[in-house]
């Protein structure tokens, strides 16, 4: 996966209480694809993709999205 820096995302309440809602659906359903799937390398990609929602979920919690707003550390 690229990883390259993109400029931090403006979002509000709404949109990421709806972007973190998608999230947990597609986790949930990742979760449920990954444990009925047979072939090794599907299975593997899924995985990668389940370890990249759940960091983006982390990233949309109230807690983390403060701290990038304030700054960490700062207070």
């Amino acid at each position: 996966m690229n990883q390259t820096t993109h400029e931090p995302l403006q979002l509000t309440r709404e949109e990421l209480a709806i972007l973190s809602e998608l999230l947990e659906t597609a986790h949930t359903n990742l979760l449920v694809e990954i444990r009925h799937t047979d072939h090794r390398s599907y299975r593997d990609e899924l995985r990668r993709r389940l370890e990249s929602v759940e960091r983006l979920i982390r990233l949309c919690q109230p807690q983390r999205c403060c701290e990038r707003a304030h700054g960490a550390g700062g207070g």
